[in-house]
């Protein structure tokens, strides 16, 4: 009984001093993928089990692919020293592969992406009210990461599937979000990033209302005097419901195509629902657009030149 009561002491003693830490301190990410929150200096004791299948069996584990372990069994304990995460496999007698956990090690530094002044870390943006968003972000230039996780729910129950696209960004699909009806719970997006072993987490909370940002407008030259410009074909219909405002200004370029829409130099700003506008001769005239009801961001700028015998258009 001494003992047993002088374990318990010591076991409580070394939790206390930080040196060892237990299943606290760790959590399931998603199957086979563990999170041990853990400082340098800190070691955390993490219990693996092959399977509920493989109980009394001889097991053998390995660690990262090339590590054999000493300890043996359907249930073990490996010591996961500060950040020093691994992939932990176990394989039968006979050398079968079975099963295999990863364990990441969290830390609290922001070091994967970049936090810029406009859109913080994680930038997200929608181009209708169909209940789709993406997600963007810059990875640090020291930094090799990928997603590891994706989670977006809104409070009260959601149904919200998320995937990577082609560039390694997140597209999300909101399938109960109903344009016609009040927005009333935030979406809570967690995107977790990996590199090595170690993982970061980043959050932002938002209405799709809220960072709704047309594509582009197309322009169509009607004659040397007038555009007209129409809403983009991502846009949500009808347009009566989903109205857009447009902000045009004329700007002087010497450029042919691609001028800078956003300096100040233009000569004429105004804001219109009109569709169809006269534009002056030898000018640039931009357009971009946004939700004539929020106070979302505005699209990207299109542009076209007045000539004096033609125009040109991008």
């Amino acid at each position: 009984m001494f003992f047993l009561l002088l374990s318990a002491l010591l076991f409580l003693q070394s939790s206390a001093d930080g040196s060892i830490k237990t299943e606290e301190s760790y959590w399931t990410l998603k199957p086979n993928v563990l999170v041990v929150n853990a400082n340098v200096g800190e070691d955390v004791n993490v219990p693996l089990i092959c399977g509920e299948a493989y109980e009394g069996e001889n097991i053998t584990w390995t660690r990262n692919g090339y590590e054999n372990l000493d300890a043996q069994g359907n249930r073990i304990v490996v010591t996961v020293e500060g950040w020093m995460g691994g992939n932990y496999s176990c394989f039968s007698s006979e050398g079968s592969y079975l099963n295999h956990t990863l364990v990441l090690a969290q830390w609290t530094y922001r070091k994967f992406i970049k936090n810029t002044p406009e859109k913080g870390y994680i930038d997200c943006s929608s181009n209708n009210y169909g209940g789709s968003f993406k997600c963007d972000w810059k990875w640090d230039r020291n930094r090799n990461g990928h997603v590891a996780h994706i989670k977006a729910t809104r409070p009260g129950g959601s149904n919200i599937s998320c995937s990577l696209d082609s560039n390694g960004f997140v597209t999300c699909l909101d399938h109960d979000y109903c344009p016609y009806a009040e927005e009333v719970e935030r979406i809570n997006l967690t995107i977790y990033f990996r590199s090595s072993f170690v993982v970061e987490s980043y959050n932002t909370k938002f209405y799709i209302m809220d960072i709704v940002r047309p594509d582009m407008v197309p322009i169509r030259l009607i004659n040397k005097t007038s555009i007209e410009v129409k809403y983009p074909h991502s846009w949500s219909t009808p347009s009566s419901y989903f109205p857009l405002t447009f902000q045009v200004k004329e700007i002087r370029c010497r450029k042919h195509d691609n001028c800078d829409c956003s300096k100040l130099n233009s000569q004429e700003i105004f804001f219109t629902q009109s569709q169809q506008l006269p534009v002056t001769k030898g000018m640039t005239v931009c357009v971009r657009a946004r939700d004539e009801f929020c106070n979302s961001s505005w699209s990207d700028w299109n542009q076209c030149k007045t000539r004096k015998h033609n125009m040109q258009r991008r």
